[in-house]
């Protein structure tokens, strides 16, 4: 009984230990971090680092700077020599990768020789791989994943929201490599964890002429601004412009006058007026649109009809057919959801089999998590796929199409039946009266690629 006694006080004391240096980083105003990725397949190209990328980007929406990204393989020493040189360098360390139950997943190992500590199999990761994952075989390779280093700490999230915690020692915190887990775990701990009273002040400006035109400029400013990061970079294919710089710091009033000088210099004949962000602020810019427009009354009049329509969200999906039409009809959509403030999901369906969506083609990058979208992939011909859909989603009355209505048709001819689903749904063409150049004009306030 006393040694469970001195068992629970040793935990607790790990714990505040845990929480006070947690606390400490969170008011660390010059926050770093290093994310080390681990694992052969990254190195052998047969699976794609995604956590980085991941990390990266809400890292940064803490104030965090990530100063390195390291990819190494599932090497003891690598490891370990890793994980020693990170946590000397930065305020903290990230992993993924390398703590599932095969021979190979060998982090936990290596973050315990990284600081001599040793191994044990924790009590609370036992208890949660017999009780939550349902193992009871003792000798099952998944206990591999309770078998953590003596000192260390988990981290199961404020809310106790995570089946299996992050495992953390000193400054460095230890996640899964599957996307899936790394995604759900680093999502609910980043702010938690790494949070700072630092705020990045960022903006970026579009150039139609290449990065030789500029460089001079940037050199000069890079002298009188020591504090503001400028970044250049080049784009092939892009219709609207042939460069972007960005402009960073941690001081919103110097990035300003950083911007303002860096346009200044650069003058007014190859800068582009380019919206990155169309979905921020919608209803402002597109009513300023409105205003400068020829024919305002084609636009009012769609937006005006999606409005109506959206009084039953639930009920109406967009069919994605890889055109342009299709994401200027989200965007009203989301422009009707906002006037009606809905908070819900926007509802598209694509079709799986079509060489047209296999990547989401027809949505620019980052359209999902912008508007708020749902998906719902279906296979086979459009008509057998809305019938099941149907069947699975029976409030579904009302189908938003940005093609023209004799490709739809074309689309779902030849499979007639006595339960057609083209009947049962109310087929709705919002783009039928625009002329090709209201689409142009529309998509170019988007910022659009127009062909």
């Amino acid at each position: 009984m006393l040694h469970i006694h001195k068992r629970i006080l040793h935990d607790r004391r790990r714990f505040y230990q845990s929480l006070l240096h947690s606390q400490i980083c969170h008011s660390t105003k010059d926050a770093s971090a290093g994310i080390i990725i681990i694992g052969n397949e990254i190195l052998k190209a047969r699976v794609k680092d995604t956590n980085s990328h991941y990390a990266c980007s809400l890292l940064y929406n803490c104030g965090v700077k990530v100063e390195k990204i390291s990819v190494i393989s599932d090497n003891m020493e690598e490891i370990q020599q890793e994980i020693r040189t990170f946590s000397e360098k930065y305020t903290h360390v990230i992993t993924a990768g390398g703590i599932g139950p095969t021979h190979d997943d060998i982090t936990f190992e290596g973050l315990a020789k990284a600081f001599n500590d040793s191994l044990h199999f924790h009590p609370k990761l036992v208890d949660i791989i017999k009780n939550q994952f349902g193992i009871q075989n003792s000798t099952s390779p998944n206990f591999k994943m309770a078998y953590v280093p003596t000192k260390a700490s988990l981290i199961f999230g404020k809310e106790h929201t995570l089946m299996y915690p992050c495992v953390t020692l000193k400054n460095v915190y230890v996640f899964p490599g599957s996307p899936h887990f790394f995604e759900k775990a680093f999502g609910k701990l980043c702010k938690e964890l790494f949070s700072t009273n630092r705020c990045f002040a960022r903006d970026e400006i579009y150039i139609n002429a290449r990065e030789d035109a500029f460089a001079d400029v940037l050199t000069v400013l890079t002298k009188e601004f020591p504090n503001v990061s400028f970044g250049s970079y080049p784009v092939i294919d892009n219709s609207y412009y042939k460069a972007f710089i960005t402009i960073e710091s941690d001081n919103a009033e110097e990035t300003k006058k950083a911007k303002q000088k860096l346009c200044d210099l650069i003058g007014p004949d190859i800068l582009v007026e380019y919206d990155n962000s169309p979905h921020i602020d919608s209803l402002t810019k597109y009513r300023n649109f409105l205003k400068k427009c020829e024919r305002p009354f084609i636009y009012e009049g769609t937006l005006e009809k999606l409005t109506n329509i959206y009084h039953q969200p639930e009920k109406v999906a967009i069919y994605l057919d890889g055109s342009i039409e299709t994401f200027i009809i989200v965007h009203l959509a989301h422009l009707a959801r906002t006037l009606l403030r809905l908070n819900n999901k926007l509802w598209i369906i694509r079709l799986k089999s079509s060489e047209l969506f296999r990547d989401m083609e027809g949505l620019p990058p980052d359209s999902i998590e912008r508007y708020n979208i749902n998906v719902s992939t279906l296979e086979g011909d459009l008509l057998r796929a809305l019938n099941k859909l149907k069947l699975t989603e029976p409030q579904l009355e009302t189908l938003l199409v940005g093609t023209e209505k004799t490709k739809f048709n074309e689309a779902s001819s030849g499979r007639s039946s006595s339960n057609d689903i083209t009947k049962q749904l109310h087929i709705i063409y919002p783009l039928d009266k625009w002329t090709k150049e209201d689409i142009r004009i529309f998509g170019r306030f988007l910022c659009l690629p127009l062909k």
